[in-house]
């Protein structure tokens, strides 16, 4: 009782000069909502093609330009399931460089975006950012990786992109994706990193006239719902306006580069819908910036 006390009564006193806990998600719309604190765990979830990766490793690449430009030593270490690594930072680079990674891959890039995009690819480089992009990585797997690279250069944060295709695929796929979530959620505890764990949300989202997913929404979402500290899901409007798909109660205004945030969990914070730019030329999001 004793040790926790102490820690307690540091935190307070570091709140007491206005400093912030955890790191900046490097957006002030978010951060006026949950930041990323050791011990925690983000979900981020949503339908495929909404932006839930983006998001991720665009707060992957903030946090890891905050620890370079503070000076402080550590990493940030990123596990996918789903994409190879060259293609997680194949989209980073289109973010930083402003340039449609489609162009380039299909032979339509001109010189000067094969040079941003070059140049951006640089800047990742020197960014202190770890990828494993193994197949299918149990948490156990994670878990030694992280320990094994904590004895080089400390962890500061993880990521793993998605929770539905990690594990064991042999087990159940309700006990699976209960096992990963309260796993992801060890790891943070013990190593004392913020962890964000990506998410797909089930298909009856899109039956819903408003297409604004819920917490009922998350695969076997009782675990999910219960490990995470925070849970924050993203509804792009323009998406399903650009498939002649209708959405209700969206104002013109937001049927077009705006990101629905609904953040529908929040243990240290409040619940709220945050709004964001999102361009989908080149798979980034941003701030909103409307007076």
């Amino acid at each position: 009782m004793q040790y926790w006390a102490t820690i307690a009564e540091d935190k307070l006193l570091r709140w007491a000069t206005g400093e912030a806990e955890g790191f900046s998600t490097g957006f002030a719309t978010l951060d006026k909502c949950f930041r990323l604190v050791d011990g925690e765990m983000l979900t981020i979830a949503a339908r495929p093609s909404q932006g839930k990766t983006v998001l991720g490793m665009q707060l992957v690449e903030n946090v890891a330009k905050a620890l370079r430009e503070d000076g402080k030593p550590g990493c940030v270490a990123v596990f996918s399931a789903e994409m190879t690594g060259w293609s997680l930072v194949h989209r980073m680079a289109s973010a930083l460089s402003g340039v449609n990674i489609h162009k380039l891959r299909t032979g339509n890039g001109k010189p000067e975006e094969f040079q941003l995009m070059q140049d951006a690819l640089r800047r990742i480089h020197n960014l202190p950012i770890w990828i494993d992009d193994g197949s299918a990585p149990t948490t156990t797997t994670m878990f030694n990786r992280l320990a094994t690279l904590n004895q080089d250069v400390p962890v500061r944060m993880m990521m793993f992109d998605f929770m539905e295709l990690g594990g064991d695929r042999a087990a159940k796929e309700d006990v699976r994706i209960g096992q990963i979530a309260t796993a992801l959620k060890d790891i943070g505890k013990a190593l004392k990193i913020p962890v964000i764990a990506l998410s797909q949300l089930n298909r009856e989202v899109e039956s819903r006239a408003n297409k604004m997913p819920s917490l009922s929404d998350l695969r076997y979402s009782g675990v999910i719902e219960q490990v995470s500290d925070t849970v924050a899901m993203i509804m792009r409007p323009e998406y399903y306006i650009d498939r002649k798909m209708e959405v209700a109660d969206v104002p013109q205004e937001d049927r077009t580069g705006v990101a629905y945030i609904n953040i529908v969990k929040n243990r240290q914070g409040p619940v709220a819908m945050a709004k964001l730019a999102f361009v989908k030329e080149k798979s980034m999001f941003g701030e909103l910036g409307r007076a």
